[in-house]
């Protein structure tokens, strides 16, 4: 046996006679697909279920990554289930989408540290500040137009946003921590909303005045 099978032997009879073999059903497991066969001896009622696991890891994986992605690629194409690593594959998805999460985060942290110094210390509002805040909200605009799935994050990830971005304000203010509200003073329509607070949807001139 090697490590692509799984053998599970139910014996009911010690007496061994041809057997016929049909695929029974797909079983789905953790990380991994595999194929149920089910070995049927009508005479001696002895049943052998044979598992063939197609998970194993691919050393292209580690070796050359676009390769290995590209062998992927037409492997679902051609529906070939084979040839597909599946662990490795399980695991690039779970990255992705913590990956898309970590950058929805990411980018609310630095929108809203800025729409506190912009609210909060107003006599030092700069160009700098102004195009951060436009960038940031048509980015994270386009982030959640590519990929709306993520919208239903967003009630979980803004109050953690919030409480970086408040400690990222005070601190580039140098305004104390108690300045600004514990709970995030902006629903995520006015953050991306470009007439709101800072008026991005005009220049920089008229967005101070």
């Amino acid at each position: 046996m090697n490590n692509h099978e799984i053998m599970l032997l139910l014996d009911k009879s010690q007496n061994s006679h041809k057997a016929s073999i049909s695929q029974q059903k797909i079983f789905r497991y953790p990380l991994k697909e595999v194929y149920c066969h089910k070995i049927n001896n009508s005479q001696t009622m002895s049943d052998k279920v044979i598992i063939t696991n197609f998970m194993s890891k691919s050393p292209l994986y580690e070796t050359d990554f676009m390769d290995w992605l590209t062998q992927q690629k037409l492997a679902l194409a051609s529906r070939d289930i084979t040839a597909l690593d599946w662990e490795n594959l399980a695991e690039e998805l779970d990255s992705m989408g913590i990956s898309e999460k970590n950058e929805l985060k990411n980018r609310l942290i630095i929108l809203l540290t800025h729409l506190l110094k912009w609210q909060y210390q107003s006599s030092k509002r700069s160009i700098s500040w102004f195009t951060t805040i436009a960038n940031q909200r048509d980015d994270l605009q386009d982030l959640l137009n590519e990929k709306p799935s993520l919208k239903q994050y967003i009630p979980d990830i803004l109050p953690k946003s919030y409480r970086n971005a408040r400690r990222e304000a005070s601190a580039e203010t140098g305004l104390v921590l108690s300045t600004f509200s514990e709970i995030c003073p902006y629903d995520i329509q006015e953050i991306l909303n470009p007439e709101f607070l800072c008026n991005t949807t005009d220049d920089f001139a008229r967005a101070i005045d």
